[in-house]
């Protein structure tokens, strides 16, 4: 038989919704994204069809389903998104040279331009959100939110 764990007093540990964490990621992300959705609407984008042309600036030609977990959506809602940017110009669907039943997404040249357009500004956004933050601080930073987003993964 296991030892009668020790209730927590969480009432104790709680000291407000300004020291919770997921009340303060939420609205820094909050925060961040605003900013961003006004940038992205100005250039006729979502931030899915950001986080599509990121990644495929990075590695293109993955295949739906890798896409999809990287950009953090389902297939379904990936594939309405490649949809509109394909209309646009910015990418191609083609099936994989070695295995027919992926479909791999290309990035075009004018996705790469659409990309290459719309960086500077959200640069400048991610660079008022760091401001004040020494460039070991913002490693920090970074490490220790990819440290939290694993523990939940």
């Amino acid at each position: 038989m296991k030892p009668k764990q020790q209730e927590k007093d969480f009432t104790q540990a709680y000291q407000g919704h300004e020291t919770f964490m997921p009340y303060v990621l939420n609205r820094t992300t909050g925060a961040v994204n605003a900013d961003f959705q006004v940038v992205l609407r100005d250039h006729g984008m979502t931030l899915l069809h950001w986080r599509v042309l990121a990644f495929l600036q990075e590695t293109d030609g993955l295949g739906i389903s890798a896409l999809a977990n990287a950009a953090g959506v389902d297939q379904a809602t990936l594939s309405r998104a490649l949809t509109v940017m394909e209309k646009a110009g910015y990418v191609r669907r083609e099936p994989s040279k070695t295995d027919q039943r992926v479909l791999e997404i290309h990035l075009l040249p004018a996705g790469k331009k659409q990309f290459n357009k719309v960086l500077p500004p959200a640069w400048a956004i991610f660079e008022r959100a760091v401001e004040g933050l020494t460039v070991e601080e913002q490693h920090e930073f970074q490490r220790l939110l990819k440290k939290v987003w694993g523990n939940l993964a």
